[in-house]
């Protein structure tokens, strides 16, 4: 099978890259590219050794930048996590110290009642008490 192109662009963009790097690659692989026809094995050849474009610095950096920014946000975000569970704890606990202050003052208002209605009754005399 051959593989047939228009122009020498044509055959660069098929392989993603400059018309130029086309140009040295056909010269180092001995490969006529003035045909614009390419057997199965040239085209391999020329396929094989396609590069991947370089990626830029700046972009490492962002990415490292990046990075280090998230990295940052979950260790606050487990630091806030870590509060909230403290948080929480110490809302339970207030919760129920006011539950046992609640039944202590239930108990005493109950036996002050008690101590009132003791109080109220008329008192009777040292004879009803001794032959009751």
């Amino acid at each position: 099978m051959t593989h047939e192109f228009d122009t020498i662009i044509a055959i660069a963009d098929e392989l993603e890259i400059s018309r130029q790097a086309l140009n040295r690659k056909a010269k180092r692989l001995n490969i006529d590219l003035s045909k614009k026809s390419f057997t199965d094995t040239e085209w391999k050849l020329l396929t094989s050794t396609k590069r991947k474009p370089k990626q830029s610095t700046s972009s490492n950096y962002v990415d490292t930048f990046t990075a280090q920014q998230l990295a940052e946000k979950d260790d606050l975000i487990n630091y806030l996590k870590s509060q909230i569970k403290e948080k929480d704890k110490q809302i339970d606990h207030a919760q129920q110290l006011q539950l046992i202050a609640e039944q202590r003052l239930t108990e005493t208002n109950k036996t002050l009642i008690e101590h009132q209605e003791k109080e109220n009754q008329p008192k009777k005399g040292f004879w009803h008490r001794l032959f009751k």
